[in-house]
């Protein structure tokens, strides 16, 4: 998060855990900056959590759904 450029270094990113389920662990993440910046930050914190979570070779989320069909 600190590679991204324009994010602010007064107030570090927030990086907390939303939520676990099936899919796997929900994560927040939030960095700061200035309004004027907001689009370039976003775009290039999402690309970096891609980023990182490829690197770490930990698989997408496959949702799946397991169907019963009972036949009487």
């Amino acid at each position: 998060m600190a590679k991204i450029p324009n994010v602010s270094a007064e107030h570090p990113p927030e990086i907390n855990l939303l939520d676990m389920n099936l899919n796997g662990p929900v994560i927040a993440v939030r960095p700061y900056t200035n309004n004027a910046h907001y689009w370039q930050v976003y775009f290039d914190t999402n690309e970096a959590i891609v980023r990182t979570c490829k690197e770490a070779g930990w698989p997408a989320p496959t949702p799946t759904q397991i169907t019963r069909v009972v036949q009487g």
